[in-house]
């Protein structure tokens, strides 16, 4: 007998049926083709189809569906790889979050960080905008990543804009940081820049802040914006910047008001004056004007001007003191080119206050209907 027919004998009583199933899916290899089709069961041509590493359909029962291992199909996989569920109840296995390296938390968390950082971009950007916008015709400092409305008139000798976006200088102050330079950028110019070495002085009569934001490093000499300081104020100024600028030659003086060019410049042009920079006012302006502004319009009211040039005489003919005030009559006025609907109304002041209005004289009250009011600022010293 064959070995086929051997290994039957020896092994243990078996039915004729299995004997039968056994030697005929033994002898389906010698077989010819067109039979073998016919004869290999379900389970053949499954190890046949797992030797070859073909997909097969799942066929898996109701219990390893319920158990959460049964296999996903094409679309399941896909939006797997997208981070997303078919439905909210259909679990996420940790093995494809591994794999994939993202979930619905993780998109949504970097879609909300993208999200946030787009809108502080366009903040920035409408900051930066509304800022130059704010500046106008003056000079900025940007460099080393600084954005500022600051300019160096000499090495030693800053112009700049108010420091704005503190509470301490109030609610408008505080808005103000968003379109004018914000405290705590010029704080951080000052102390990567002039560590220890800076003194600030405001001139702003409307705007005040703690001035130990500065490490208490800050003098105040206020008047009002659109105005021209008493003569007194001038010389007190100067002699306090020369002061500080002579204990180190490193030292600078930092010099605003609120927009940083007008009052800003009066003082600056009486200090260049002052330290010898220049022999006259119209030099010291000029060159004060040349480097805040781009068009060199920054000193431009005309009694701002003259304040200039009355503190050029007073250094000429007095030694830079201020003088005792004298007496004077005002005669008149002469207003050139007025239209003649208007009827100005006449008020002269001094900075002790006002000592001539014609809107409260019994003489010319009645003449006071004009839609314009003429001032005259009294200089006590001349």
């Amino acid at each position: 007998m064959d070995s086929g027919s051997a290994d039957v004998s020896n092994s243990q009583p078996v039915t004729t049926s299995s004997v039968a199933k056994s030697t005929a899916v033994e002898s389906a290899p010698v077989q010819s083709t067109e039979e073998a089709p016919s004869k290999i069961s379900t389970s053949g041509i499954s190890s046949w189809a797992k030797n070859l590493k073909i997909p097969q359909p799942f066929t898996g029962s109701q219990d390893e569906q319920s158990s959460g291992n049964a296999p996903k199909s094409t679309f399941a996989r896909l939006t797997g790889g997208l981070g997303m569920r078919l439905s909210p109840k259909s679990p996420t296995s940790p093995t494809d979050e591994h794999l994939d390296g993202t979930s619905p938390t993780s998109l949504f968390g970097t879609f909300t960080k993208g999200l946030v950082d787009s809108s502080k971009n366009a903040v920035k950007a409408v900051q930066v905008k509304a800022r130059h916008v704010v500046s106008q015709n003056k000079r900025r400092y940007q460099e080393g990543g600084f954005d500022l409305d600051l300019t160096y008139i000499t090495e030693n000798i800053i112009a700049m804009g108010f420091p704005a976006g503190d509470m301490s200088s109030g609610l408008f102050g505080y808005v103000e940081g968003f379109y004018r330079n914000h405290m705590e950028e010029v704080i951080k110019f000052f102390e990567t820049h002039h560590k220890d070495k800076y003194k600030v002085y405001n001139l702003c009569a409307e705007r005040l802040y703690d001035a130990s934001l500065f490490e208490g490093k800050v003098a105040s000499f206020p008047f009002d914006d659109h105005n021209c300081p008493p003569i007194q104020l001038i010389i007190s100024f100067c002699q306090s910047a020369y002061s500080w600028l002579k204990e180190d030659i490193e030292n600078v003086v930092v010099v605003h008001c609120k927009a940083g060019m007008a009052r800003t410049g009066l003082m600056i042009s009486s200090l260049l004056l002052y330290l010898k920079f220049f022999p006259t006012a119209e030099e010291s302006m000029d060159y004060y004007n040349q480097k805040r502004c781009v068009d060199g319009k920054g000193l431009v009211l005309p009694s701002q001007i003259r304040y200039v040039k009355y503190f050029e005489r007073i250094l000429m003919y007095f030694n830079g003191e201020n003088q005792p005030g004298r007496r004077c009559m005002l005669r008149g006025f002469r207003l050139h080119r007025c239209p003649y609907w208007i009827r100005p109304s006449i008020t002269v002041s001094d900075h002790n206050g006002v000592l001539f209005s014609s809107k409260k004289h019994p003489r010319t009250k009645d003449l006071s209907v004009g839609l314009i009011n003429v001032s005259y600022h009294a200089v006590t010293h001349s």
